[in-house]
């Protein structure tokens, strides 16, 4: 109970980075995005890298760690992934690609 306790708490901390992510880009803030971004990425121990050429088993495999909380991690990942596509204009259409498909991935397990 204590360890799902943590867990939901480490997830509902990245929900908040996320959240400044967006009002940040809404409030004419996203020079301050990156820093936020590798924060998240940092948590979560992965990159944009990563997340771009990994099918979505693998990321889910990865991100499950030992409390099979996958899933919610993914969801946080393709937030910042789509919140990282604002700042790279160059890749956004790749970058939301990926995100959508994440997303689907969530939405269908």
């Amino acid at each position: 109970m204590l360890k799902r306790d943590f867990i939901i708490v480490q997830i509902e901390e990245l929900g908040k980075v996320i959240a400044q992510l967006i009002f940040n880009r809404h409030e004419g803030g996203a020079r301050k995005n990156p820093p936020l971004i590798q924060t998240v990425y940092n948590s979560l121990d992965t990159d944009q890298n990563y997340l771009l050429n990994t099918s979505p088993e693998e990321i889910r495999k990865k991100l499950d760690k030992e409390d099979n909380a996958g899933l919610q991690r993914m969801e946080l990942a393709a937030k910042t992934l789509l919140e990282e596509s604002y700042l790279y204009p160059e890749k956004a259409e790749e970058i939301r690609k990926k995100v959508k498909e994440i997303l689907l991935y969530v939405q269908q397990h």
